[in-house]
């Protein structure tokens, strides 16, 4: 990786998530200044993963983003990490 030029993030499927996807885990290149909607951009070409969703709870760097918009257009930063899961429910 040329790391004058692109950015390194994990992305971890959880559940039937890492089915869909075909892995669990994926360290995947981008351009040093892209943001999460790159990574929604990618997320539905490569894994047909659409999001936001309410099927969906996306955390980067272990909190929420996908609930404020104004947060996709932030730049990632190099070791981020972003977690997709379906939501937790139960009694």
């Amino acid at each position: 990786m040329n790391r004058n030029k692109e950015i390194t993030i994990t992305i971890e499927y959880l559940v039937n998530l890492s089915e869909k996807s075909g892995t669990r885990k994926e360290d995947v290149d981008f351009p040093r200044g892209s943001t999460m909607n790159d990574v929604i951009g990618y997320l539905k070409k490569t894994r047909d993963i659409i999001l936001p969703s309410p099927g969906i709870l996306a955390l980067l760097n272990g909190r929420g983003w996908d609930q404020f918009q104004d947060k996709w257009n932030k730049p990632l930063i190099n070791g981020d990490s972003l977690l997709l899961l379906p939501p937790i429910s139960g009694g």
